[in-house]
């Protein structure tokens, strides 16, 4: 007894050709499927790419304003400064002299520095911050007068007088 008529084999061989022919088809789409995501993924990270370029040039950009940003704080902060040293020469120019000083003497005494110095460097000193019409021969004078009141101290070193100003 025959399983199978000719005409079902043949009817079951065509259908298994069909199936087979389904599948190929089937392969054919999930290939093309998988080229379509691979794109889709290369394309997107070229994107994710682009935005992170972008980015980065934002964050350049930024951090050469806060640079500029700095260097504007710095300057100002070095004016304030200078700014501030004007106004403390100001009101020692201004402040009421000492008891046994006179004007003059008293702002040459509050002006100048602590540290020990020569007196063409303590002159030159007082030439930059405004003293434009005091010579050199007064300036020693006031100098001498100082010494003589106790303000200052004078020593020589070679053939240069050194001055210290006295804490009084």
């Amino acid at each position: 007894m025959p399983l199978l008529k000719d005409t079902e084999r043949e009817q079951l061989r065509q259908l298994v050709k069909a199936c087979l022919l389904e599948i190929s088809k089937l392969k054919i789409e999930l290939k093309k499927s998988q080229n379509e995501s691979s794109i889709s993924t290369e394309t997107e990270s070229i994107r994710i790419k682009a935005v992170k370029e972008e980015y980065n040039g934002y964050i350049a950009k930024k951090d050469e304003e806060i640079a500029r940003l700095n260097d504007i704080i710095h300057d100002k902060e070095n004016e304030i400064a200078d700014l501030d040293k004007i106004k403390e020469y100001f009101e020692v120019i201004i402040s009421r002299p000492k008891k046994d000083l006179t004007s003059f003497q008293s702002q040459i005494y509050e002006i100048l520095p602590y540290e020990e110095d020569s007196s063409e460097n303590l002159y030159s000193k007082l030439k930059t911050i405004g003293f434009s019409e005091l010579s050199n021969e007064n300036f020693e004078h006031a100098l001498r007068n100082l010494e003589r009141k106790g303000y200052f101290k004078s020593t020589t070193d070679g053939e240069k007088i050194i001055w210290k100003k006295i804490n009084k």
